[in-house]
């Protein structure tokens, strides 16, 4: 265990280099990759979560099993939620070890404690979540699996988080922004493959009567690529070239369908690309960044003709949701948080209240969510939740422009990304990933110190 703690043995320590390192990265990606072809999710989760435990166990470093974990969540959308909860129920006592690595890890690598800047707001927002539903929901449906889950998750298991890698993560690290740069642009990279996969494996049906092609995941799948944007932007401050894979991405959310990422994922783009030119000062990079956009916009005004019929079916569902709303369940579901908000103004309906199932049947072991962030503080956590969210808000963006480096700009721009995002969508309130995701993002606007590009 020493040796363990102290880095000791020089193989040990070339391991913990080359999983930090960007072929450690291509490695874990390439094997997502692999394992999305052979649509072998549950196994390709058995496969990363055993190469977690071991990270925990050899690496004192706990962003070593970001990437994993990482890409785990992204290609484990495709299970459907339900569907892998119930594959994944007979294997439950497997968990024992990615948890019992975890207490090695914890018990092995000693840290320092810290008290973030965030830690009041985080544990605020985790009171709000226990209060919420006091007076109008019923025992059973507060203390039911599925409600004792998100409140914890969602509030004490976010805070938890926090602090631990508040603690675990060195202050003012130099190799922090390229880190994290890196490893989100992969996700992105690898989000867009699971996009263009679903239409190689359709390219059949798609000769002939080409339209963008409907699949369950669409709209998680736009929520990583909208938290994955801004990077490449990032990264083409020093190689303009990198401006392209920020393009991809964006062609990946308008091909996966979904409506939020169109309009969202537009907003983030013109956002990214004013970040560009605002912050690169080199004025020949700033003539290749308008070049290429140029190019871009000049061939999509050109192809429009084209365009339009094959993403008419988004089109034209975005139109009914916002002038024939009368059927829309969201809206259904929108006018019910105000109900139930009304009904139960100082704390809510709580997460774990299901009266609204008759608008939306939610999936196994999900809540029964209103699809909309604020919607769903006011009407899950009444004035108290939304007093400790707008609390947590104001906290979150002092922290992020306290700095105002290139790489915070950065991370605030993905963090809006995914707000964005969860206005139309359960968004911020899914424990795994994006809540945990936000307060990843927060320590490492923390972390990052004024060095930072």
């Amino acid at each position: 265990m020493r040796v363990l703690a102290a880095g000791g043995a020089s193989w040990l320590r070339q391991l913990r280099q080359f999983i930090m390192s960007g072929w450690g990265l291509g490695a874990f990606a390439f094997t997502a990759a692999l394992i999305v072809v052979l649509n072998a999710d549950i196994a390709g989760l058995f496969v990363f979560a055993a190469v977690i435990s071991a990270i925990f166990v050899l690496c004192d470093n706990v962003l070593a099993t970001a990437a994993p974990a990482l890409f785990t969540c992204l290609f484990m959308i495709k299970s459907g939620g339900g569907g892998a909860y119930d594959r994944l129920l007979p294997f439950a006592l497997l968990a024992v070890i990615p948890v019992g690595a975890l207490v090695f890890h914890l018990v092995c690598y000693r840290i320092p404690l810290v008290i973030g800047k965030a830690f009041w707001a985080t544990l605020a927002v985790a009171i709000a979540l226990l209060l919420g539903g006091i007076g109008f929901i019923n025992a059973r449906e507060y203390f039911a699996l599925t409600s004792i889950y998100h409140m914890l998750a969602l509030g004490f298991g976010v805070l938890i988080t926090y602090f631990w890698l508040s603690c675990a993560i060195r202050e003012n690290d130099e190799d922090l922004p390229e880190f994290v740069a890196n490893l989100m642009t992969a996700l992105g990279l690898l989000a867009c493959f699971m996009v263009l996969h679903v239409y190689v494996v359709n390219l059949p049906y798609l000769v002939g009567r080409p339209a963008i092609l409907a699949f369950q995941w669409r709209n998680n799948v736009s929520t990583f690529l909208m938290l994955a944007l801004p990077f490449p932007f990032y990264k083409a401050l020093r190689s303009p070239a990198w401006l392209l894979c920020g393009l991809l991405m964006y062609l990946g959310m308008l091909l996966s369908g979904s409506r939020g990422g169109m309009v969202f994922g537009s907003v983030e783009l013109v956002m990214c690309i004013l970040y560009v030119l605002l912050a690169d000062r080199n004025r020949k990079r700033r003539w290749f960044y308008l070049a290429v956009i140029a190019a871009v916009v000049i061939a999509v005004v050109v192809s429009l003709p084209k365009l339009l019929p094959f993403f008419w079916p988004v089109l034209k569902r975005l139109l009914e949701s916002v002038f024939s709303s009368d059927d829309e369940i969201r809206m259904g579901l929108y006018r019910r948080a105000i109900e139930d908000f009304l009904a139960n103004p100082m704390f809510g309906a709580g997460l774990g209240y299901m009266g609204n199932r008759d608008i939306h049947a939610s999936k196994a072991f999900a809540l029964c969510w209103y699809h909309c962030a604020p919607l769903q503080i006011i009407g899950s956590l009444g004035i108290v939740g939304a007093l400790a969210y707008g609390y947590q808000y104001v906290v979150r963006f002092m922290i992020f422009l306290r700095r105002r480096t290139k790489f915070h700009v950065a991370l605030l721009l993905a963090w809006l990304g995914l707000e964005m995002m969860s206005l139309v969508n359960p968004g911020v309130f899914a424990p795994l990933p994006y809540a945990l995701l936000a307060v990843m993002f927060v320590v490492f606007a923390e972390k990052a110190g004024t060095k930072a590009r």
